[in-house]
């Protein structure tokens, strides 16, 4: 056998290589999705919260001076008029001391007038006259504070209302300044007092509607819009408090209902909106999105900032192509750069089904 030499052999294997078969490239292939195009929306947020609805005029009736109660003529529930009495002390002490001013009025009004004759005849210093005229200023001083004391032994209402609560009977002895009933006003209209939470507050202006869902369930709602804004947060809550004016009083309601309140912010700078199926891997505020670009066949993975999510929509802060596309469906099988497919209107179908057999 004829033995091929050393320095040939090189150019031998060359040669059987250049006979082999070409190594063939085989190219991942297109993932098909759907896609929904990235819209921008000035909208802001809706900041949903619990409010107590009250009338805007609410306060509790009390008594100038103690005593003991004669009569209350009212109960919880009652409507009453403006200027109706609504209840009163017994009288017989703050009448007494009435008269016993009245009197103390009489006497120094004689001493000033003796002492201003004797004074004309220069029996009586000029001095003398000043203090009658003082003594009689006091004593006029004194009637007014028991003719003041006895008018307030007497509560009636100081407008058109109901009332809330009774919080006393008769013959029972009450101090000072305690509430005996509690009052609300029809004609000053309603409002709701609400919390809203610190990460909120600062979205809120004076003016922005508001939407209040009644209790009792059903359709039942009623407008209104933001009147007052505390400029403090309460220590405790860490909410800060607004007053919201109902634009007209709500049917059926007692003061004190609990509501669901949705407040309308203004406007805001455009920013994306997408719909909340399209992100993946969220963590907090933080969460990623598939993203094709107008004329492209392949999809970019994304980092994005969630503003908010609304129902279906998720609010971005993150801003993405006006002309782009995001991937709804198939992202889970996706990686950065894949080439894609977008699926027609009768292929939706198909990969619907496909999700649902992978998703558990």
């Amino acid at each position: 056998m004829k033995k091929t030499p050393l320095f040939l052999l090189p150019l031998a294997l060359l040669a059987g290589c250049a006979k082999s078969a070409p190594v063939a490239i085989t190219l991942p292939k297109p993932v098909l999705v759907r896609a929904a195009p990235v819209t921008y929306s000035t909208d802001a947020v809706p900041v949903r919260l619990s409010g107590v609805l009250a009338r805007r005029t609410e306060a509790e009736l009390s008594f100038k001076i103690g005593g003991i109660i004669d009569e209350l003529a009212v109960r919880a529930g009652d409507t009453v008029a403006k200027g109706q009495m609504l209840a009163r002390l017994q009288t017989d002490e703050i009448d007494a001391q009435v008269t016993q001013a009245r009197s103390a009025v009489e006497k120094a009004r004689r001493d000033f007038a003796r002492t201003e004759k004797l004074q004309a005849g220069a029996v009586a210093t000029l001095e003398n006259l000043q203090d009658a005229r003082t003594g009689v200023e006091q004593a006029e001083a004194q009637l007014h504070i028991a003719e003041f004391n006895r008018r307030h032994a007497v509560i009636v209402a100081p407008a058109t209302g109901r009332v809330l609560r009774r919080l006393a009977e008769p013959n029972e002895l009450v101090a000072s300044g305690r509430a005996v009933l509690e009052f609300a006003a029809d004609e000053d209209g309603w409002l709701a007092r609400a919390g809203v939470a610190e990460r909120e507050a600062g979205r809120i202006r004076l003016g922005d509607a508001v939407e209040i869902a009644l209790p009792g369930g059903g359709a039942a709602r009623c407008t209104g819009h933001v009147t007052q804004i505390s400029e403090a947060t309460d220590a405790l809550t860490r909410t800060t408090p607004i007053e919201i004016a109902l634009d007209a009083p709500p049917a059926q309601v007692r003061s004190g209902f609990v509501v669901a309140v949705t407040i309308h912010p203004q406007p805001v700078t455009a920013r994306p909106v997408v719909p909340a199926s399209a992100l993946i891997e969220g963590a907090a505020d933080a969460a990623s999105l598939y993203v094709i670009e107008m004329g492209s066949s392949v999809a970019r993975r994304v980092a994005v900032r969630v503003e908010a999510l609304l129902g279906n929509e998720a609010f971005l802060a993150t801003p993405l192509s006006r002309t782009g596309q995001v991937v709804l469906v198939g992202a889970e099988f996706l990686r950065d750069g894949a080439p894609i497919e977008l699926a027609s209107a009768a292929q939706t179908a198909a990969v619907n089904s496909l999700v649902s057999v992978v998703t558990p």
